[in-house]
C-alpha cells in the first residue's frame, strides 16, 4: 500500500471518528401550503430546530441538476454538498457527493461519504455509479462495497401473520385488539375496515368487511386505526385522496377522527378537522390512558390533540420546520410525544402545556431518515424506514430522560417481502407490520397501473428478541461532557442539549 493510501485511509478514520448524526432526510420539497382562512396560529412549541428551509433545498436541487447537465462538476458539487448539510440522511445526496469528489479529485473526501454510508447500515450499486474509476483502483473501495453489499443481506425474525391477495387495494392501516386478539386493516382506494376473527386464526383465514363508506357515513381512505380496547372504540383516521374510489371535489382536504364501536363496527363519532383554507389529511394515531387520541396532519403537518370531552380535534403543535409528519407515539409516563418526520428525522414533545421539544439524537451511525411507522414499546422506540436502502424495521432503547437513543437493535432488514414497509401495529411483545404497498401500483385515481395488484403481507416480529447491535453509550458520554445534559423538564429553562447542537 502506496504512503498515499496510508495518509488517506487515516483521514478516513479521523473523520469517521468526528461524523456526527444529523437531523433531516430530503424527498421532493413539498407545494407550499396556502395561507390560513383565519389569523388564528397554531401553538408554536420552544423547539430549536432548523428553520423552514425547503425554499433553499429547492433552488439547490435545481442549480445541482444544472450544473450536472453542464457537466460543472465544482458547481454540482458545491450545491449537493449544501443539500447534505441541510439534509444529512439523504442517502441520495451521499451518493451524488461520493461521485462528486470523485470526479473532482478530492478521493479522500469520497471516501469518508463512502464509510459514512458504511456505517449507517445503506446500501447502494456502486456498479451503477459513474465517474468512479478514480476509487476503484484502491483495495478500500472493494472493502467497503462488500460491506454495502452485506447491508443488504435479509436479516432479523418476521414470519407472515396474514396474507393479503392483491384485490384488498392500497392496505395502509393496521390495528390490534389485545382483547380478542382481532386484526384490522384499513384500505385507502376503498375506505373499508376489513377485521381477521382472532389471534389463532392462520395467515390465510379470511377477512371480513367490518367498516366500509356504505355502513359509515363519511368515512373515506382510512390512513392509521388504532384500538381503545379499555373503553370498546376503534379510532380511524379517514380522508379524501385522489386514490380513494369516492374522492370527490367537495370532500378533497377534508379529514376526520371517527370513531367505531370495537365490537359491532358501529359510528360512535365523528370529530372533524376545523376549516381553516388548508388542504388536511390525519395520519398516524397515538392513544393515551385516558382516551385521549393525538393524530398527525400529514398535508398540512400539524399535530392534533381530541381529549375525550371535546368536540372538534385541537391544535396541539404546529411549527414551520416540519415538512411531513408520519408516525407519533407517547412515551410510557405520557409525558412525552414522539414524532416522526419523514425528512428531518425524530422529535420529542412535552404533552405538558409548555409542548417544548427538541431533535431526538443518537449514536452517530445512525440514519433516521425515511421513517413511516412509530411505536412505543416499553422504553423503547420501533420504527419502520423505507425512505432508506434498505428497507427496516429497529428498535431504539431510550436512555432514563428519554430524550437520547442510545442503543439499536434491528428487528428485520431486507426481508424478502419488504417492498416500502409503511405502518404496523403493536401485539403484545411483538410488532405486526405492512410489508409492502401499492402507491407505486397505482393510478393517481387509484386503478391499478398494469393488470392486478400484487399480494401484501402482514409480517409478525418479535420486538424483544431483538440483538443490539450499535451502542450509543460512550458517544453519550462523550457529548455530555461537551456541555451540559439535555432538560426537557417544566423548571428547564432553556431546551439546548448535551450536545450543544439544540
Amino acid at each position: 500500500m502506496s504512503q498515499a493510501v496510508r495518509l488517506m485511509f487515516a483521514s478516513l478514520i479521523v473523520t469517521a471518528v468526528a461524523l456526527a448524526g444529523a437531523t433531516a432526510l430530503a424527498q421532493d420539497p413539498p407545494a407550499s401550503i396556502a395561507a390560513p382562512a383565519s389569523s388564528a396560529e397554531p401553538p408554536r412549541p420552544a423547539v430549536p430546530v432548523p428553520a423552514d428551509d425547503r425554499a433553499e433545498v429547492a433552488r439547490l436541487m435545481t442549480r445541482a441538476a444544472e450544473a450536472y447537465a453542464a457537466e460543472d462538476h465544482a458547481a454540482w458539487v458545491a450545491a449537493v454538498q449544501r443539500l447534505h448539510e441541510l439534509r444529512p440522511y439523504n442517502a441520495d445526496f451521499m451518493r451524488q457527493l461520493v461521485e462528486g469528489y470523485a470526479r473532482t479529485d478530492r478521493l479522500s473526501q469520497a471516501f469518508n461519504i463512502m464509510l459514512k454510508m458504511q456505517q449507517q447500515g445503506l446500501t447502494e450499486d456502486w456498479d451503477a455509479v459513474e465517474g468512479l474509476d478514480a476509487m476503484r483502483q484502491y483495495p478500500l473501495f472493494e472493502h467497503l462495497t462488500t460491506l454495502m453489499d452485506e447491508a443488504g443481506r435479509p436479516f432479523g425474525e418476521a414470519r407472515v401473520e396474514q396474507e393479503l391477495p392483491g384485490r384488498i387495494a392500497m392496505p395502509e392501516a393496521l390495528a390490534f385488539d389485545e382483547s380478542t386478539g382481532r386484526l384490522f386493516v384499513g384500505t385507502v382506494h376503498r375506505g373499508e375496515i376489513l377485521v381477521r376473527g382472532g389471534e389463532n386464526e392462520s395467515a390465510d383465514a379470511a377477512l371480513e368487511t367490518f367498516a366500509s363508506p356504505q355502513t359509515v357515513p363519511e368515512l373515506m381512505a382510512v390512513f392509521d386505526l388504532v384500538a381503545d380496547a379499555e373503553r370498546g372504540h376503534l379510532w380511524v383516521a379517514t380522508g379524501s385522496t385522489s386514490q380513494f374510489a369516492g374522492a370527490t371535489p367537495t370532500n378533497f382536504g377534508r379529514t376526520s377522527l371517527i370513531k367505531l364501536d370495537l365490537a359491532s363496527g358501529e359510528k360512535l363519532g365523528e370529530y372533524r378537522v376545523p376549516p381553516d383554507g388548508r388542504p388536511h389529511l390525519l395520519g398516524a394515531l397515538a392513544l393515551a390512558d385516558d382516551g385521549t387520541v393525538y393524530a398527525a396532519d400529514t398535508v398540512t403537518p400539524f399535530i392534533y390533540r381530541l381529549e375525550p370531552d371535546m368536540e372538534r380535534p385541537e391544535l396541539f403543535i404546529g411549527n414551520p420546520m416540519f415538512t411531513s409528519l408520519r408516525g407519533l407515539a407517547l412515551s410510557q409516563d405520557e409525558s412525552m410525544l414522539y414524532v416522526a418526520d419523514y425528512e428531518r428525522g425524530l422529535f420529542v414533545f412535552e404533552t405538558a402545556e409548555s409542548r417544548r421539544g427538541l431533535p431526538l439524537t443518537g449514536p452517530d451511525t445512525l440514519n433516521l431518515g425515511g421513517i413511516d411507522g412509530l411505536y412505543r414499546w416499553q422504553d423503547s422506540l420501533v420504527v419502520i424506514q423505507n425512505g432508506i436502502s434498505p428497507d427496516r424495521v429497529l428498535r431504539l432503547d431510550l436512555d432514563e430522560s428519554g430524550g437520547r437513543i442510545e442503543n439499536v437493535a434491528p428487528l428485520v432488514v431486507a426481508h424478502p417481502r419488504f417492498d416500502t414497509p409503511t405502518f404496523g401495529a403493536l401485539a403484545g411483545d411483538d410488532l405486526l407490520l405492512l410489508a409492502s404497498n401499492h402507491w407505486d401500483d397505482v393510478r393517481p385515481d387509484g386503478r391499478p397501473i398494469a393488470g392486478p395488484l400484487p399480494a401484501n403481507a402482514v409480517l409478525r416480529s418479535p420486538v424483544d428478541e431483538a440483538q443490539t447491535l450499535v451502542v450509543g453509550r460512550e458517544m453519550l458520554e462523550r457529548m455530555k461532557q461537551q456541555g451540559r445534559p439535555m432538560q426537557l423538564g417544566p423548571d428547564s429553562g432553556s431546551e439546548t442539549d448535551g450536545d450543544g447542537e439544540g
